[in-house]
């Protein structure tokens, strides 16, 4: 069985299709525990509408019994599981997976779990969980999965931007006097995923617009043979600029297919409504 989680914010329906189970990260809102199930529960709407209303979410990693148990259910009927986890980079949650997993191979010595850091988030996971998924119900094995994973992740590009310094700050990704400045002169961030999992700012462009054309830009300039790949577009909560910047996209290159994802509470509780993000493939 294939193992993915909730930051990977890929579309219900989609995950679904693809046959895998899911791990729900928890996340507190208005002082009350609940989980990420892609929208199921709380709309992203709704969970959008209150953070512009003043509400401060905060995150949760998956428990390590809650590993446990999955691990275990898998290894007791001697089925092989592999999960595609969340940056190691950005949360303690896969090394929370490797500590459940030496207690079930305690009880359960020849059981094979396999844990995968994809060294991604949000829409750069997604996109990557969702390949991988693909190979994965196709027929591509366990150990020729992890090759291509290995091998592709060093090819993602994740690009995003945000219209919320404020909740950056709060998450200790801009320090305050930076923040406050920004707002004021309309600047908007333009982050990076790193190889390694890590967020990096690149630079800071002023205007919404312009930050929405250098998105489409990083498409065109580095995207390797985009005709013949599915890149994705993900928003917090702005669909008309998920759309506007599929259009800049488009004009610019030939893209075989864009895929558009809403993201999540988890990801969104540090990043705040209005952000906007472009993933693909590029040169290794």
């Amino acid at each position: 069985m294939l193992l993915i989680d909730t930051c990977s914010d890929l579309p219900a329906g989609l995950v679904e299709e693809l046959g895998v189970e899911v791990l729900h990260f928890p996340y507190t809102f208005g002082g009350v525990e609940l989980r990420d199930d892609f929208g199921r529960t709380q709309s992203h709407g709704e969970f959008y509408a209150a953070m512009r209303a003043g509400e401060h979410p905060t995150t949760i990693q998956v428990p390590r019994q809650t590993f446990i148990d999955v691990f275990t259910r898998y290894a007791a009927v001697g089925e092989p599981i592999m999960y595609l986890g969340f940056s190691s980079a950005l949360s303690g949650t896969f090394d929370t997976a490797w500590v459940a997993r030496r207690e079930v191979l305690e009880q359960y010595p020849d059981a094979d779990i396999r844990l995968v850091d994809t060294k991604a988030a949000a829409v750069a996971e997604g996109l990557l969980v969702y390949e991988a998924a693909r190979r994965w119900r196709d027929g591509m094995d366990f150990d020729a999965l992890e090759v291509w994973i290995a091998e592709q992740r060093r090819r993602l590009n994740g690009w995003f931007i945000v219209d919320d310094l404020e909740t950056l700050r709060r998450g200790g990704r801009l320090n305050g006097a930076v923040a406050a400045a920004g707002t004021l002169l309309d600047v908007k961030p333009l982050l990076h995923v790193t190889s390694d999992g890590r967020l990096e700012l690149k630079r800071s462009i002023r205007g919404r617009a312009k930050s929405m054309r250098a998105l489409a830009d990083l498409v065109a300039e580095r995207a390797a043979d985009p005709s013949s790949q599915t890149i994705a577009v993900a928003h917090a909560d702005v669909p008309d600029d998920a759309d506007r910047l599929k259009a800049l996209i488009e004009e610019r290159v030939d893209v075989a297919d864009i895929m558009t994802m809403q993201t999540g509470p988890v990801i969104g509780a540090h990043t705040g409504p209005g952000m906007l993000a472009v993933v693909f493939w590029g040169e290794a």
